[in-house]
C-alpha cells in the first residue's frame, strides 16, 4: 500500500518558495498543488498587463478558478501603450480588465507607469478613471507620470495607502514650474494619517515657508521628491516637523544646484535647529551634494548617495560626509572640473566607518566655454597610471569589504571651425583597455586594500561628432541647433570580481547583479551608464 502524501507538509513547502520556476514545476505535480501554487504566484509576485493577450490570459485563468484565484490577486502593474489593444478585441479587452479590477476584492498595489497613454490605449474608456477611484482596499498606488486625473484619483481614494508614488506635474493652476507645498498638503491631508512612503515625481516642489501651517505625517518612513527650485531654502525643522518618525529614506532628486553664501547660513540654522529636535537614524539620504549639505542633518544614515560632486563642491563633500556618518556610500563625481578632486576626498573621521562605496566618475566634455581653464589642462593631459594612484590613495584609511568603480567616459570630437574639444586620448585609450582585461585592476585593488571581499567594474564610453555646416559660425553665437550628433564609437564592460585569499574571481553575471542589489552597491537616476543603458542596478 502506498503512503499518503503529506498535503500540510507540502503546502506549507510551497507557501516558502519565490521563484517562479519552482512554483511553475509544483503547479505541474497534481490538480491539488495546483491550487496552492497558483495562490502562492498571485500573493507573491507582480502581474504585469501590457497588451490585449496579457489581458485577456490573465482574465481567463482568473475565471478559470474564480474562487480560490480571485481573492489573492494582490498587485497588478498596467503599463498599456497605445496600439497593444488589438481594435478587434479592444471591447473584450477593456471589459476584461475592468472586470479585474472591480472583482480583485484584496487588491493590494496597483501601479500605472504611463497612466495617460494605457487611458488612451484602452480607447479613453471613461470608466477607468471611476473603478480606479473607487478601490479601497489599495495599500500601494503609483501613477507614475503625469496624467490631468492623478489629483482626482488621489483625491478620492477611499483606501488607506500606506504607500504613494505620483507625478503632480499639473498640480495647482499657477504657472510656476515648481510646485508650492500648500497644494501639497491640501491633496495629502486626508491620507497622511496612514501613509508610510511618499514619492512625488514629475515636479519640484519649492520647500521655502518656514514655520508654515504643513501636514504632519505619523506614519511616514520614507519620502523623496524633486524638491528644490533655484536651491530654495529647505528648512529640517519643517522635515521633522512633518515627519516625527522618518527612519527610511529621505531622498531629495533631480536639479543642479549652486551652493551660495545664503545657504550656509541655512545649513548653520538647520543645524542649530536640529540639537532640539531631529530623527534618531535614517537608512538612506540621497540628493545632490549641495542639497544635502544644506540640510545639515545631524542624525546619521547608514546610506548616503550623492550627485554633482565636482572639483568645487569638496567641501559640501566633506561636510555632509562628516555630520551623516554613513557606512555606506555612493559618489558621482564629474572629472571634468579637475581631477584634484580625489586630495581629501573622504574626512579621515568618515574613512574608517566605510565598508561599501560606489564610485561614479564621469570624464566627459562639456564644451570647452563650460569648463575652467584650469580644468581643460587637467582633460588634455590626463594619464591613467597617475589617476588611478589619487583614486587609491583617497581611500586610504578605509576598511572596505564592497567596492564599485563605473567610470563613464563622453567625449564630443567637435568638428567647429573653432578647433576640437581638448581631451586625452591616452586616458581615453586606458579606459577602454581597463574594460577589455579588467582583472588587473581588481587584483591591484584587493592588493591595495586586503579587507576587499568584492570589486565591481565598469566601464563605458561613447564618441560623438557634431557635424555642421562648413560655413557656419561657432558656437555660441552660430546655430548650434541644426548640428547632428553622429556617434564614433561606443562601449561598455562590467565585471564582479570576488577574493579568494586575495586573488580576484570572476562572477557569473547572474551573480554580480545579484550581489550589486543585495549589498546597496546601486546606482541614482542621475547615473547615466550610457546612453542605451541608464538606472541600472
Amino acid at each position: 500500500m502506498m503512503p499518503e502524501l503529506d498535503w500540510d507538509a507540502l503546502t506549507s513547502i510551497c507557501n516558502h518558495v519565490r521563484d517562479v520556476p519552482t512554483i511553475s514545476s509544483i503547479s505541474l505535480t497534481c490538480r491539488t498543488l495546483r491550487a496552492v501554487a497558483a495562490k502562492r504566484l498571485l500573493e507573491t509576485h507582480v502581474v504585469v498587463l501590457t497588451d490585449t493577450r496579457s489581458i485577456l490570459s490573465f482574465h481567463q485563468f482568473v475565471n478559470a478558478d474564480r474562487t480560490t484565484r480571485l481573492p489573492f490577486v494582490c498587485r497588478l502593474r498596467i503599463d498599456v501603450l497605445p496600439g497593444r489593444i488589438d481594435e478587434g478585441t479592444r471591447e473584450e479587452a477593456v471589459q476584461s480588465l475592468l472586470d479585474l479590477l472591480q472583482q480583485a476584492t484584496h487588491l493590494k498595489s496597483l501601479v500605472l507607469p504611463r497612466p495617460e497613454s494605457t487611458y488612451r490605449a484602452l480607447g479613453s474608456e471613461p470608466r477607468f478613471l471611476g473603478v480606479i477611484s473607487h478601490i479601497s482596499t489599495l495599500r500601494e498606488l503609483a501613477l507614475e507620470r503625469r496624467w490631468a486625473p492623478n489629483e482626482e484619483i488621489v483625491s478620492n481614494t477611499p483606501s488607506r495607502l500606506r504607500t504613494l508614488r505620483v507625478s503632480l506635474a499639473i498640480l495647482s493652476d499657477s504657472d510656476a514650474w515648481f510646485l508650492e507645498p500648500v497644494p501639497l498638503y491640501s491633496l495629502l491631508e486626508r491620507i497622511a494619517p496612514t501613509l508610510e512612503v511618499l514619492e512625488v515625481i514629475g515636479r519640484p516642489v519649492a520647500f521655502d515657508n518656514r514655520g508654515s501651517n504643513s501636514v504632519v505625517f505619523p506614519a511616514m518612513r520614507s519620502f523623496r521628491v524633486v524638491a528644490v527650485s533655484h536651491m530654495t531654502p529647505i528648512w529640517t525643522e519643517d522635515l521633522v516637523r512633518m515627519f516625527p518618525v522618518l527612519d527610511g529614506t529621505l531622498a531629495f532628486e533631480g536639479l543642479h544646484c549652486p551652493y551660495k553664501e545664503a545657504h550656509r547660513r541655512v545649513r548653520e540654522l538647520n543645524r542649530t535647529s536640529q540639537l532640539q529636535k531631529t530623527w534618531k537614524s535614517l537608512d538612506r539620504v540621497i540628493g545632490h551634494v549641495n542639497v544635502i549639505c544644506m540640510l545639515g542633518l545631524s542624525c546619521p544614515a547608514r546610506h548616503l548617495m550623492l550627485d554633482g560632486i565636482c572639483g568645487h563642491s569638496k567641501g559640501q563633500l566633506g561636510d555632509a560626509l562628516a555630520t551623516i556618518r554613513p557606512t555606506h556610500v555612493k559618489l558621482s563625481v564629474d572629472l571634468s572640473h579637475g581631477m584634484h578632486i580625489f586630495e581629501g576626498l573622504l574626512p579621515p573621521e568618515v574613512a574608517p566607518r566605510l565598508t561599501h562605496l560606489v564610485l561614479f566618475l564621469s570624464f566627459c566634455d562639456y564644451k570647452s566655454m563650460l569648463i575652467d581653464d584650469d580644468d581643460l589642462v587637467d582633460m588634455k593631459t590626463a594619464q591613467w597610471s597617475a589617476f588611478l594612484a589619487e583614486v587609491m590613495a583617497a581611500l586610504n584609511g578605509t576598511r572596505l569589504t564592497h567596492l564599485r568603480i563605473v567610470l563613464r567616459c563622453s567625449i564630443t570630437l567637435d568638428n567647429w571651425p573653432s578647433g576640437s574639444t581638448p581631451y586625452s586620448k591616452d586616458f581615453l585609450t586606458a579606459v577602454r583597455n581597463v574594460g577589455e582585461g579588467p582583472e588587473g585592476l581588481a587584483s591591484e585593488l584587493m592588493g591595495a586594500f586586503p579587507t576587499l571581499q568584492y570589486v565591481f567594474l565598469t566601464t563605458t564610453g561613447d564618441l560623438n561628432n557634431d557635424w555642421v555646416p562648413p560655413d557656419a559660425s561657432p558656437p555660441p553665437f552660430g546655430p548650434e541647433e541644426h548640428a547632428s550628433l553622429v556617434r564614433q564609437g561606443q562601449w561598455l564592460s562590467s565585471s564582479g570580481w570576488r577574493s579568494v585569499s586575495g586573488t580576484p574571481e570572476r562572477l557569473a553575471s547572474d551573480v554580480e547583479e545579484e550581489l550589486l542589489e543585495a549589498n546597496d552597491l546601486i546606482l541614482t537616476k542621475g547615473d547615466h551608464v550610457s546612453e542605451t543603458l541608464q538606472d541600472t542596478p
